[in-house]
């Protein structure tokens, strides 16, 4: 109840007026006037390719409504490829229909007038159980991404071949199979994170860059500092990045054929633009080298996503995860081999990160590197989080700063697998303001603000609907829906 009432107090404070006109249009007797207007009324949010959808419009006159009155109704917008209304007026409270068109994942907004009052309803094609390269990009990465640039084709199936066509640009890269970036030398998914699962291959590495000839001995040699103390590994954890690190060029489309996963890696978006990433199982950005900072304990440097000042990049139906047990360093802390899963900081913008699931992580996503970063223009870098499912995530779901965030209808649960203490979920920082739309929050921690704002509708200070179109889902229907469309498909 404490979550329900913050949340409450907060939407009366910042959104009082919508508010109220959201009590009396679900029949709130108010002492004023009573509603005039138009509602829209249907049981859809999603339907398939080419289905057709009932809906009505009703004429509300002093709080009743009014039959006698004419619906006028036309398609604004319409990114499905050719959606048709069979009827473009009718009787206030009489059914229309809507024929979709083709594109899976489109979007149609349909408008209502009557009376000298509008509404409008925005419907979606649910997401094709195939991910095609001529998928369209929803959010703000969809106003700008352009896969006709991207002009050749080629599938790969070892790391060599990816980083090889990664960073040539112009391709679609098909990700055939398991791919493991780190060439053998991280242990099996499972294991501990320290020299007694070390690898063959990571001691010889270890013995190749270092004075130490395991890697169990470097951690024992190397960690064993004050909790005050400062360290740096910067030559060896950069050796390890070279072999690990996916450089992604501009024009680039990266996608996984069923079951496709590249373990070990990290996928570096950096000056670019015009970048696609998806249906790809995505694990294990380990840091082996991490490097010991006062107070903060041992830090890893690599993110399976690192953006970087890049700009209409599009991440979807990837399955961010950990796989690996955190050992312990030699002075007792653990030893946090893992940084981000997706992070952006620079200028990136029009971003948008879509049914994904992040899995068993600590510090998730970070938007911004300090409250500096983005403090010039905190409107420029525009991020949309659709759809998202958040499973066992210790905090920065996101971490947000100098940003406008739209995050809607993402999932945030935990459950026995739990290896981190839920901290935060949505953390607005340093001048962001997120949008936070009917997400669904389990036994995870609350939204927090420290700096920034977040509202849980479309304000004047942030209103994604000038920007972009997109369906929100019911309340009810939110957790349901993300977990069956989430994730890599197979």
């Amino acid at each position: 109840m404490e979550f329900f009432d913050e949340v409450v107090m907060k939407m009366f404070k910042r959104i009082g007026l919508v508010l109220a006109a959201a009590f009396l249009l679900a029949g709130c007797k108010q002492e004023e006037d009573e509603f005039n207007g138009l509602i829209i009324s249907s049981n859809h949010s999603f339907v398939e390719a080419e289905e057709e959808v009932s809906f009505c419009a009703t004429f509300y006159k002093d709080g009743s409504a009014d039959s006698s009155e004419v619906v006028n109704f036309c398609v604004e917008s319409d990114s499905t490829d050719g959606a048709v209304l069979k009827s473009e007026s009718a009787k206030s409270g009489e059914y229309v229909s809507l024929k979709m068109g083709t594109v899976a994942g489109g979007f149609v907004k349909v408008v209502a007038e009557c009376n000298g009052s509008s509404a409008y309803k925005v419907f979606g094609i649910n997401p094709s159980e195939e991910i095609l390269v001529s998928d369209k990009a929803i959010g703000f990465a969809g106003l700008g991404v352009d896969m006709p640039k991207m002009v050749n084709t080629v599938t790969v199936s070892t790391g060599s071949e990816l980083k090889q066509y990664a960073k040539k640009g112009g391709y679609v890269i098909f990700v055939q199979g398991n791919i493991d970036m780190s060439e053998g030398m991280l242990p099996d998914e499972g294991s501990v994170m320290d020299g007694s699962s070390a690898t063959d291959k990571m001691n010889s590495f270890v013995a190749g860059k270092s004075e130490y000839s395991s890697y169990g001995e470097w951690i024992k040699n190397t960690t064993n500092v004050p909790a005050s103390e400062d360290t740096k590994t910067t030559s060896i954890s950069n050796a390890y990045k070279s072999t690990i690190q996916i450089t992604v060029a501009n024009n680039t489309a990266i996608i996984g054929l069923g079951g496709a996963c590249v373990r070990g890696g990290s996928f570096s978006v950096r000056n670019v633009s015009n970048v696609v990433i998806r249906n790809i199982s995505l694990k294990d950005a380990v840091d082996p080298f991490p490097h010991h900072e006062s107070g903060d304990g041992w830090n890893a440097q690599h993110d399976l996503v690192s953006i970087d000042n890049g700009k209409n990049i599009w991440i979807d139906h990837c399955t961010f995860e950990d796989t690996l047990t955190l050992g312990k360093a030699a002075n007792g802390e653990k030893l946090q081999v893992y940084d981000g899963l997706c992070d952006m900081k620079s200028t990136t913008t029009n971003v948008t990160v879509s049914n994904c699931v992040f899995k068993n992580h600590d510090k998730t996503m970070l938007i911004g590197s300090s409250d500096k970063d983005g403090e010039d223009d905190p409107a420029a870098r525009k991020i949309s989080l659709f759809y998202n499912y958040w499973l066992n995530c210790g905090q920065r779901c996101p971490f947000v700063r100098n940003s406008l965030c739209h995050v809607l209808n993402n999932v945030y649960d935990s459950d026995s697998n739990r290896i981190y203490n839920s901290q935060t979920s949505i953390n607005a920082r340093a001048g962001s303001v997120v949008c936070a739309e009917n997400n669904s929050f389990g036994s995870v921690a609350s939204p927090n603000e420290a700096g920034g704002s977040i509202s849980y509708s479309p304000n004047s200070n942030f209103n994604p609907e000038s920007y972009y179109l997109y369906v929100t889902l019911e309340s009810k229907d939110v957790k349901s829906w993300v977990k069956a469309n989430a994730g890599a498909r197979q």
